[in-house]
């Protein structure tokens, strides 16, 4: 028969001191005398929200061309300097032409005689003086002289290198003199006031992106300026190697901040729309299933009841609620480890004063 050991002073001290701070502690919060447990609540807001798709995109420019001659001449003017800003059809280079300008001349003053002679012959024809064979041989040889001219002003053409398009030049790699041949690059020219920007996606994000979208791009270079622009196209096929496809987007650039060959962190706004949002840490999850405590108003106060929710995206520690809730109720964001279906609690502010 064992007998039983008389508590110690000792120990009977250490089992009320655990009582004590056992009825102090949240989990026993609503002790004999009912007292509301204190909780922290927020509001279930709409605000705009969407999917964001993010990667990484390298910048071109929108336009780009290697100016090069067409033909082997020495360089006669330069009209131009490195990074200069240049419209269409501006002249930037002439490379030695006189030769077919003399050419030209010449075929300019035979056109005119031939021309006074096609107009005299035409008049005889008229008055039965001359014969119709006589006045197709002069038109005849009108419409070649007319031709020459054609070719050497072609040729003239070719030796002056005008802006293709409204641009920004590159260096300039040639000199007065200098002998500039089809693999010469004279400079380069590009338009930067808006840029091409090709970045890849998953291919299990294919689904999420499409023409119009709109995106955000952010440059290591401008960290906290944020450019804009939209999806143009989505390419056609799924790389087999990367599982990916690559998309191409226009990217407003007015300023000129962002150049060519840059590395940017792109964010797609996929799917935008308006939807009910609440703290993440208002959702208490059981067996799979996401549930939340409800704030409700009584005579005597507040009591919480536990509603279950289905939920959506999650996003910057808020989560996307997609039904069970409404906009304005108020949701337990603290305090829901301690609180039971039906509890009454006491709605504290941020700054943990009772809300009355």
């Amino acid at each position: 028969m064992k007998m039983i050991r008389p508590v110690t002073s000792a120990k009977a001290g250490f089992f009320a001191l655990l009582v004590a701070c056992l009825s102090s502690s949240p989990l026993f919060a609503q002790g004999p005398n009912n007292a509301p447990v204190p909780v922290r609540a927020a509001a279930v807001e709409l605000e705009p929200i969407s999917n964001p798709v993010e990667a990484l995109g390298t910048a071109k420019a929108w336009e780009f061309v290697s100016l090069r001659a067409g033909v082997t001449e020495h360089i006669s003017r330069i009209h131009f300097e490195s990074g200069q800003r240049v419209k269409a059809g501006d002249v930037l280079v002439e490379l030695s032409h006189g030769e077919e300008l003399a050419e030209l001349a010449g075929a300019r003053a035979t056109l005119q005689r031939f021309e006074r002679d096609e107009k005299r012959l035409r008049g005889l024809v008229n008055k039965n003086l001359s014969t119709r064979e006589q006045l197709e041989a002069v038109e005849t040889q009108v419409a070649e002289t007319r031709a020459l001219i054609d070719g050497l002003q072609a040729r003239i053409d070719d030796r002056i290198i005008r802006a293709p398009f409204d641009g920004q030049l590159g260096l300039r790699n040639i000199s007065v003199g200098s002998l500039a041949t089809p693999t010469t690059e004279i400079t380069t020219i590009q338009e930067i006031d808006r840029l091409k920007l090709d970045f890849t996606v998953p291919e299990r994000q294919l689904s999420a992106i499409s023409g119009g979208m709109k995106i955000e791009a952010v440059s290591q270079a401008h960290p906290k300026r944020v450019f804009n622009g939209e999806v143009m196209i989505v390419e056609a096929r799924v790389d087999p190697q990367t599982r990916a496809f690559t998309v191409r987007a226009r990217l407003d650039n007015p300023r000129g901040e962002l150049k060519p060959g840059m590395l940017l962190r792109v964010r797609i706004i996929s799917n935008p729309r308006q939807a009910l949002t609440i703290p993440e840490a208002a959702l208490v999850p059981l067996a799979g299933d996401q549930s939340v405590f409800v704030v409700k108003q009584t005579e005597g106060g507040h009591i919480v009841q536990r509603r279950e929710v289905e939920i959506g995206h999650r996003y910057q520690g808020k989560v996307e609620v997609l039904s069970g809730l409404a906009q304005g109720d108020q949701v337990v964001t603290r305090g829901t480890l301690h609180i039971r279906d039906g509890q009454e609690v006491s709605v504290q502010a941020d700054n943990g004063a009772a809300n009355q």
